[in-house]
């Protein structure tokens, strides 16, 4: 059998659990929507649409206001059009509007962070339309390597005087990188460097509740991406499931919920 083309979510899952990854990725079993996976697309449609926006009636005079209000009807917008999906969840009305209240500080504290940078970039003598530009990112782009059989999709790639950094959004409660993100942003300097022939300079976790951490791209971080990448094809060239052992622990079953596969493992209870 030929490997699959794995990516760094199936990699994390099969490390998190073999039953899980093979329940997710062999046996394709459907799985339930929620919150957060619902919100988590939508704010990165807003933030990739934001640099698409015109900006002909922005200056350094407006931008500050005009560009907040922006951001904030966006999500307004594209919150809207998931309503439907959102109430399919089945959450309260309160808590519905506690997790919009919060996705909005979310892509407004991701303005303030950018507008900081406009500001920057505007004190050392560019106008509003040359720092937007200067600091607009490739957003949403795929990579695939047949050489590893690994792909991924990066959020947003800045090349900013001359330093290049990929960036992943998150919206995490804990701003830190873990190992499971760490080993994310390896494999997205492992795709950048095999399709660009240069590796770029950091890659970064913008955690949109804060600020964005990076990591320094080095060797060591590519080979970190090598190993697992290997590792995860050895582990996964059998379709049969004993050979996909359980991992019991927190996240199959907690206070609020369970994994998707939970019946599957243990049975109704």
């Amino acid at each position: 059998m030929a490997p699959r083309i794995q990516s760094p979510s199936s990699i994390n899952t099969y490390k998190q659990c073999p039953r899980k990854y093979y329940y997710s990725y062999i046996e394709k079993l459907p799985t339930k929507p929620n919150i957060h996976l619902i919100r988590g697309k939508l704010v990165h449609t807003v933030l990739e649409d934001l640099f698409k926006i015109s900006i002909e009636d922005l200056d350094n005079s407006n931008y500050n206001e005009k560009l907040k209000n922006r951001i904030q009807n966006m999500l307004v917008i594209e919150w809207k059009k998931n309503e439907q999906q959102l109430k399919r969840l089945g959450l309260y009305k309160d808590d519905l509007q506690f997790y919009f209240d919060e996705t909005m500080l979310m892509v407004l504290n991701f303005m303030n962070n950018f507008l900081y940078r406009v500001e920057s970039r505007i004190k050392k003598g560019e106008s509003f339309r040359e720092a937007f530009k200067n600091l607009t990112p490739l957003t949403e782009k795929k990579y695939i390597s047949y050489e590893h059989k690994v792909q991924g999709f990066i959020d947003a790639i800045e090349e900013i005087d001359d330093e290049i950094s990929l960036i992943d959004y998150k919206t995490s409660k804990t701003a830190r990188i873990s190992s499971e993100y760490k080993l994310q942003l390896a494999i997205y300097a492992l795709l950048y460097n095999e399709k660009h022939k240069k590796m770029p300079h950091k890659v970064g976790v913008n955690f949109l509740k804060d600020v964005t951490h990076y990591l320094d791209v080095d060797e060591e971080l590519l080979k970190l991406a090598r190993f697992e990448i290997e590792q995860i094809h050895m582990s996964t060239e059998t379709n049969e499931k004993d050979e996909y052992p359980m991992k019991p622990g927190p996240l199959c079953r907690w206070s609020t919920g369970q994994c998707d596969f939970y019946n599957h493992c243990f049975g109704k209870k």
